[in-house]
């Protein structure tokens, strides 16, 4: 009976080291893949065309027609929905880091002796305000990806800059909100916000870790009739309204670069803590435009007849309220199939990533186990 209760010992022992060892090279890998990631070791090979191919409108005009003045929960992505059924292009946020932003911040980081090289973008978006000629360059790029209206809520400090630069532009107000209603929503979402980055960075280290997304070049070439290269150069649709898998693929593998950067401190967000932070974000829309040209709009109340009359679109093609945007999982649950083959395709490069980095240990290993069996 000792001997069995010792075997029985040993072999709980071997098979909780087994699990240990398990966990160990799991959470290595993890990280390994994280790093990676993080480090963009491939984006020289994954990194397509830059910037918008239209040509930039002259005189430094950005060809905005509406701003949409709204911090993150106060409906920006249920107005921009409404703008495009209306037949404007409409950017939100995460369109236009994707887009002409990026391609500015690239162009700046591509002049090695230049000023703003080697400023972070949340730096750089504060030099907007003082530096005229950054400003105009910033307009260009807009221009060239022809977008009609932007909701900027994670990028509200360029919306000083882009008001003074688009002085005619007609601005939609979501101020509908009091201050204890708006921080309430916002508390809310943001440890939701927190688990989908998380998922979206875990999930897309495996992309990272080898040149996996190289392949993507010649498949959009191959199977989509250079899908990707047309959003990117032609600047629409805009990723929010249409993403297929292979825009969607793209999109979410480069989002740590384009897009969550600009929350690093001193982060490009307004974030107001008193009901005068809240006030004071919405009443600078005074400084910059007269009464006749902005709306301040109500999902609760509003139309889209009437916002069509505000913007002088007619006859006009949408009648009724608007719809209650998607805000928690977005992509996965408007673009369910392109977001499902996304991740599957995700999930089965962590274990093709497994299986080969486990080969190349193993192999690593064998003279080890060699001269132990010859000892």
């Amino acid at each position: 009976p000792q001997a069995e209760f010792g075997i029985s010992v040993s072999a709980m022992l071997r098979t909780c080291c087994n699990w240990l060892f398990f966990l160990v090279k799991l959470v290595l890998f993890l990280w390994l893949s994280l790093a990676a990631k993080d480090a963009d070791l491939w984006h020289f090979l994954t990194q397509s065309p830059v910037g918008c191919a239209h040509e930039p409108l002259p005189g430094n005009h950005s060809g905005i027609k509406v701003l949409v003045l709204g911090l993150a929960k106060s409906g920006t992505r249920t107005i921009c929905h409404a703008l495009n059924e209306l037949g404007l292009r409409a950017y939100h946020s995460e369109d236009f880091h994707f887009l002409p932003w990026w391609d500015f911040i690239h162009e700046l980081r591509e002049e090695p002796r230049g000023a703003y090289a080697n400023l972070s973008q949340p730096y750089v978006a504060r030099e907007l305000n003082k530096d005229q000629q950054l400003a105009n360059r910033m307009m260009q790029k807009i221009s060239k990806c022809r977008m009609e209206a932007v909701a900027l809520d994670g990028l509200e400090v360029l919306m000083e800059p882009l008001a003074k630069a688009n002085p005619n532009a007609k601005v939609v107000m979501l101020n509908w909100r009091s201050f204890p209603q708006w921080r309430k929503s916002l508390d809310v979402f943001t440890p939701k916000l927190v688990v989908m980055i998380f998922h979206n960075v875990i999930s897309g280290s495996s992309l990272g870790l080898l040149p996996w997304l190289a392949l993507l070049q010649p498949l959009d070439r191959w199977i989509s009739g250079n899908v990707v290269e047309n959003v990117l150069r032609s600047g629409g649709p805009p990723i929010t309204e249409v993403s297929g898998p292979l825009v969607w693929l793209y999109h979410q593998s480069m989002n740590h670069r384009r897009q969550y950067e600009c929350w690093q401190d001193p982060t490009t967000t307004i974030d107001p803590k008193t009901e005068e932070d809240f006030r004071s974000f919405y009443s600078k829309v005074d400084d910059y435009f007269p009464k006749e040209q902005v709306f301040q709009w109500d999902p609760r109340t509003n139309t889209l007849e009437e916002l069509c009359a505000f913007l002088e679109i007619s006859p006009c093609p949408r009648k009724g309220k608007v719809p209650k945007a998607i805000n928690t999982w977005i992509f996965e649950r408007d673009f369910p199939i392109a977001a499902n083959a996304v991740i599957v395709l995700r999930l089965f490069l962590h274990w093709v990533n497994w299986k080969l980095l486990g080969g190349l240990f193993s192999l690593a290993l064998r003279p080890c186990r060699g001269r132990q069996k010859t000892d």
